[in-house]
């Protein structure tokens, strides 16, 4: 997982057949990808994290924040109406998404299912309303905490989770906190701007998990050839082996500047597609234009009789 490669690669490395390793694999990360979710991530209550005094710094009535984590894929085999179902618009590269939770403490509490690259963050997180809402609701013990917060009023009976600025909408189904975007033709005022960037302090946590998981396995960050139905379990089981080195070793801001070359790295893998599609093109529309002026040369002298029958050559 660590030094993800082919499947012959690592054959060659364990003296096994190709075929041989990856069933093997595929077995061993399906048991104890599980065993080590079910282990090693849990969902905090608000009291916990008060007690340990590892509240968010400016939303403290927060539980957790959630973002989606790309991953770059290989073009699907199909229609183009199916393949174009993988494809990130973001992004400009085909993958797969994955929504995670992190709460406060800088560990993973929740993680979905893969979804096609095509599929919005807001969608995920609507499709998993029902564990969100569950997650976030406040039991008996909790109602005795203060909390007149963002929201409050709208969703008296839960606790919020932080989101970017591509869940808006979300605030009338849940009690999600997401930064302002700017008014058309305008500019926000100085308390959206100060708003905004606390929202994103507190919810960096995300991206500094994304950031450990692609520092420590880069099963989780290169494109991924190993086939679709096998990436949930190797999500999880690198997630949740994550979760136990965050423990020894909280989360830093160093993690956050490694996700960010992940991006920055998916960002010059479509650059390269781009160029490439349109040097091709280029190719094609010069190659075309070479081959039509050939045929009007070719049809102007056969007009001109130029070319004539053998019979009419011999009489000459």
């Amino acid at each position: 997982m660590k030094h993800y490669q082919t499947w012959e690669k690592h054959a060659v490395d364990f003296g096994l057949k190709a075929p041989t390793l990856a069933k093997l694999v595929v077995k061993v990360v399906g048991v104890c990808s599980k065993l080590l979710y079910a282990c090693f991530v849990s969902l905090p209550r608000i009291t916990t994290l008060r007690s340990k005094d590892k509240v968010f710094t400016h939303y403290p009535y927060a539980l957790y924040a959630t973002d989606v984590k790309f991953q770059a894929a290989h073009r699907p085999s199909g229609r183009f109406g199916e393949e174009k179902y993988y494809f990130s618009g973001k992004h400009k590269l085909y993958g797969f998404k994955i929504e995670a939770s992190v709460s406060p403490e800088g560990l993973l509490v929740d993680m979905s299912p893969h979804e096609p690259g095509s599929v919005s963050d807001l969608t995920m997180f609507r499709s998993r309303l029902d564990q969100h809402t569950q997650a976030l609701v406040k039991d008996d013990y909790d109602d005795t905490i203060n909390d007149n917060g963002e929201l409050f009023r709208e969703h008296p009976t839960s606790w919020t989770v932080l989101v970017d600025k591509g869940y808006i909408g979300l605030a009338a189904s849940a009690r999600a906190i997401h930064p302002k975007k700017k008014p058309v033709s305008g500019t926000s005022d100085r308390f959206d701007m100060d708003r905004n960037k606390e929202v994103s302090s507190d919810r960096v946590v995300v991206q500094n998990f994304f950031g450990r998981v692609c520092s420590l396995w880069k099963v989780s960050y290169a494109t991924f050839v190993w086939g679709e139905k096998l990436y949930d379990d190797i999500q999880r089981f690198t997630f949740a082996l994550t979760n136990f080195h965050a423990t020894l070793m909280p989360l830093r801001l160093e993690d956050n500047d490694h996700y960010r070359a992940v991006m920055a790295r998916y960002k010059s893998m479509a650059a390269e597609n781009t160029s490439k599609r349109a040097a091709n093109q280029r190719r094609y529309l010069q190659r075309r234009a070479e081959r039509f002026a050939t045929e009007a040369a070719r049809a102007s002298r056969t007009s001109r009789g130029t070319f004539l029958s053998p019979m009419v050559s011999g009489r000459r």
